[in-house]
């Protein structure tokens, strides 16, 4: 060993920790919103106006607050049904899509791929008019089966295109060989290409989910009523009417945080799996 290398080593350690450092305090900035949220909804409103972080003691009188609203229950409910739902409708829809335009062989493949895909280049807010109306037409405006079906259909592109990514990097041998075998076209897409298949559609249900969670905009104009409100609208008018219930709104807001930090925590082994998977390929 030359005596430059202990150098080499110091400064590769020190600039290691440097490194460690910065994203640290990185970490506690953007953190810090969130955490401040969370503890602040076990305050009182004094201790919030008067600057203090740590509850002493914790309070739960913003979740009780929260609760008594009778639009909290029926408005989650929703947002559960229209997540839940058009998480699922995307995905199945988007992985078949995927699927076909991989494996099959079909005249006008290419053009179908490249409208599917395309259509993530159209601003979300051009499609507001024109789903309204064919809502409408259809009548299911302002229903959850409307606002279900247009949730699927708003994020089938994006599951089409990341599953369609992922299932071409995967070689067809071994449903070749099932196919040999006398496997069917179903059998071999259930026990074959959706275990395989598990970490991209992991992501995609993440994506699709909490982009649904957390959607405001469609749900405010296509399901205006309190009826079929999602979880974000009923906020937005629960603010109005408790003007001055700020740990209510807090614990508002931590309600809206929790579900989706669940969804990522119950999924991001499969998630990290298939992050893992592609820096490999």
């Amino acid at each position: 060993m030359t005596a430059a290398q202990p150098g080499r080593q110091r400064d590769t350690r020190t600039l290691t920790f440097a490194a460690y450092v910065v994203l640290a305090v990185l970490a506690i900035v953007a953190l810090f919103p969130t955490v401040w949220v969370i503890l602040s909804s076990f305050s009182t409103k004094d201790q919030i106006y008067a600057g203090s972080i740590v509850p002493t003691p914790p309070n739960l009188d913003g979740y009780r607050v929260l609760l008594a609203n009778a639009n909290v229950v029926p408005s989650f409910v929703n947002t559960v049904i229209y997540a839940t739902v058009g998480t699922i409708g995307s995905v199945v829809v988007g992985f078949l899509a995927a699927y076909a335009t991989v494996r099959a062989r079909f005249p006008g493949r290419g053009v179908v791929t490249l409208i599917f895909s395309a259509s993530l280049a159209i601003p979300v807010i051009a499609l507001l008019v024109p789903e309204y109306k064919v809502l409408s037409y259809l009548r299911l405006y302002d229903t959850k089966l409307g606002m279900s079906l247009f949730y699927a259909g708003l994020f089938f592109p994006l599951s089409f295109v990341i599953l369609r990514a992922y299932l071409s990097r995967l070689s067809a041998e071994i449903e070749e060989s099932a196919r040999v075998e006398g496997a069917g076209y179903f059998t071999i897409v259930w026990r074959i290409v959706v275990p395989l298949m598990r970490p991209a559609i992991a992501t995609v249900v993440i994506i699709d989910f909490i982009s649904i969670w957390n959607e405001f905009l469609f749900a405010l104009v296509l399901a205006p009523s309190p009826g079929n409100s999602n979880l974000q609208i009923m906020l937005s008018t629960f603010r109005g009417q408790f003007t001055y219930e700020i740990t209510a709104q807090l614990a508002g807001t931590v309600l809206v945080m929790a579900v989706p930090i669940v969804t990522f925590l119950l999924l991001q082994r499969q998630v990290l799996a298939g992050l893992a998977a592609g820096s490999g390929k």
